[in-house]
């Protein structure tokens, strides 16, 4: 069962950079535990049953590149799936889970929050990216409608630029028994983080040390949090390059690895690494990120060269 699968494919050269992506599929691991914190606790006693509750058909479209491009032999699917929802005053919250069929991302739990008018669960689970262990990151935006149905898409993204989307709708079939799913009244408030600031459209520009010429390029970034939102990915993409940066203890990480061609055609292994710390004070959305890396190519047309980089943001 898998989420995406297919290979972006892409060629890194020493003028022109391209970073491959392979798209993949991950297993989600929950990521809400119940609390008897004061906060939660308090919560709890003021709940009251939220609307997005039941037995629901979720019916996922075609798996896509992230960016909308079609993947060749990609089919739609379905699953069913049994929700239970609270609001309280910090928020509406739903408990999910999968109890029936195999579309869509592997997931068997989730944690929905409703936010601005939309519910939002963010998890993250493991799988194979160019061949390696990889951590993936899930992330389902799902709007409610006066019908009682819901409809968005899932993104899936890891630090090593494997990524894609699809389409999910889901369709109120029946109740559900609350009693077989967590009450989502006695989960700790999500929180929020200020990674989620770095939102919208970015111009980069990375400059090397030496042996690699200025690179530039413009990008749409998502950032998704975890709702402790202590860790997130923000995965900057354009049709053809991929920069996936991962946020905990106030900084965004870079630590890809890929393999290219040189000019004449000789294969090289890269791998690049960068920090980006949190500006200061916290802004939303934030309108410039710098950071510092190395970038290193191994075999054929070998180079190995520091770099600034600087995200410059140009819209929504």
């Amino acid at each position: 069962r898998v989420l995406f699968r297919s290979v972006i494919g892409a060629v890194v050269v020493v003028s022109v950079l391209a970073v491959a992506g392979v798209v993949a599929g991950v297993r989600l691991l929950s990521n809400h535990s119940a609390s008897t914190a004061s906060p939660a606790g308090n919560a709890a006693a003021a709940a009251k049953p939220g609307p997005f509750a039941g037995t629901y058909r979720a019916d996922f479209g075609a798996p896509a590149l992230i960016n909308g491009g079609p993947l060749e032999g990609a089919a739609p699917s379905t699953a069913t799936w049994a929700l239970r929802s609270a609001c309280r005053p910090d928020g509406c919250v739903a408990t999910a889970s999968r109890v029936g069929g195999d579309g869509g991302p592997p997931v068997s739990s989730l944690v929905f929050d409703e936010i601005n008018g939309q519910w939002l669960a963010v998890g993250f689970g493991s799988d194979e990216c160019h061949n390696a262990p990889a951590q993936i990151w899930e992330a389902f935006t799902l709007a409610l409608h006066p019908d009682g149905s819901l409809t968005g898409d899932v993104t899936g993204t890891s630090s090593n630029t494997c990524s894609g989307r699809q389409t999910v709708t889901f369709t109120r079939t029946g109740d559900v028994n609350a009693a077989n799913l967590p009450d989502p009244a006695t989960l700790p408030p999500r929180v929020a983080s200020p990674a989620e600031g770095l939102r919208g459209r970015y111009h980069s520009t990375r400059t090397f040390t030496s042996g690699i010429g200025q690179l530039q390029g413009d990008y749409d970034v998502v950032t998704s949090c975890l709702r402790t939102g202590d860790r997130c990915m923000s995965y900057f993409h354009a049709p053809a390059d991929f920069r996936p940066l991962v946020f905990s203890a106030g900084t965004w990480a870079l630590d890809t690895t890929s393999d290219g061609k040189c000019d004449d055609g000789r294969l090289f292994d890269l791998k690049a690494t960068g920090q980006y710390p949190l500006p200061q004070p916290a802004q939303n959305p934030i309108p410039l990120l710098t950071g510092h890396g190395h970038w290193e190519q191994t075999g054929a047309c070998a180079v190995a060269a520091d770099f600034d980089e600087t995200f410059t943001r140009t819209g929504d």
